[in-house]
């Protein structure tokens, strides 16, 4: 694959992307284009500091008489209606839909219980627990996307295959295909990076409990902000602590030839290992300050 643009490659899972084709091709000509290009620089890429949605930015860069549109669509249907848009020599596009993404670098997911699991707070549980949730570990959805990119690559220029056989034009579910508890994993991530959470300490909250607590929560802080803040304990994150999200790749596996390389719980102990070197680094820098 190359050369290569990533948009959004400082970002959590764009900066995995990056990575991951550099591991399998080091001599990939690899551009990264983000708004702010300073963070998660990955050695062998070229950065650039570039707002996609301004034309002229693009240009500028590229310096090429003619480039498709580099923003992010805002819909699948968008994506799919480029695709083979002037015949089989022309853009193919694929989707692919991730399920919640962890691991290193992951300061949005991730990086919120671990701030839990160091407030002490990570022995709370809402309902019985008994509902699955999946995830991915990131360089394994890395792994998805370069795969799709491979793809596209053996199926430019030539006529549409089968449906069954077919990849561009087509979405793609990406999971670590293996299940997991959803209050399990919290405090898995809690135990990477600290000790773990004894069962004799979980305290269990009711579902109702916690949605009457987190409406309550939503009004107050509304009316006391006079609608300018939203409420960091929401139903709708009751909601989704307490559902079972559960989803199959098997279409993956059979066209894309995924295969998640790394379990979830190598998953765990690889991240971890990030966070805790991420405080150590961080405490470092404050005490140089």
């Amino acid at each position: 694959v190359g050369p290569v643009v990533v948009t959004g490659g400082c970002g959590f899972i764009g900066s995995h992307i990056v990575e991951g084709l550099l591991k399998a091709d080091p001599s990939c000509q690899i551009h990264v284009i983000d708004l702010d290009s300073k963070h998660n620089r990955i050695h062998g890429a070229t950065y650039h500091d570039c707002d996609i949605a301004a034309l002229s930015d693009v240009e500028a860069i590229f310096l090429e008489k003619r480039v498709y549109t580099l923003t992010k669509v805002e819909a699948e249907a968008e994506v799919f209606a480029t695709n083979r848009q002037d015949g089989n020599s022309s853009m193919l596009t694929v989707s692919i839909r991730p399920v919640t993404a962890f691991g290193e670098r992951d300061n949005t997911c991730m990086g919120k219980t671990v701030a839990t699991c160091r407030a002490g707070r990570t022995n709370m549980q809402i309902g019985p627990g008994k509902n699955y949730y999946d995830v991915v570990y990131v360089t394994n959805l890395a792994d998805a996307h370069i795969l799709a990119a491979q793809a596209l690559i053996r199926a430019y220029s030539k006529p549409p295959p089968p449906l069954e056989a077919r990849v561009d034009g087509q979405s793609f579910i990406i999971t670590n295909d293996e299940r997991i508890l959803f209050w399990d994993f919290q405090r898995a991530i809690s135990a990477s990076v600290g000790p773990p959470v004894k069962q004799d300490d979980i305290k269990i909250i009711p579902r109702w409990v916690a949605m009457l607590a987190a409406a309550f929560n939503e009004w107050s802080t509304w009316i006391l902000s006079w609608g300018t803040k939203q409420s960091p304990n929401t139903r709708e994150a009751v909601h989704l602590s307490t559902i079972t999200c559960t989803l199959k790749c098997n279409k993956a596996k059979r066209e894309l030839g995924y295969k998640p390389r790394v379990s979830i719980h190598e998953g765990f102990e690889k991240a971890g290992k990030w966070f805790v070197g991420e405080a150590k680094r961080t405490e470092e820098t404050k005490k140089t300050i």
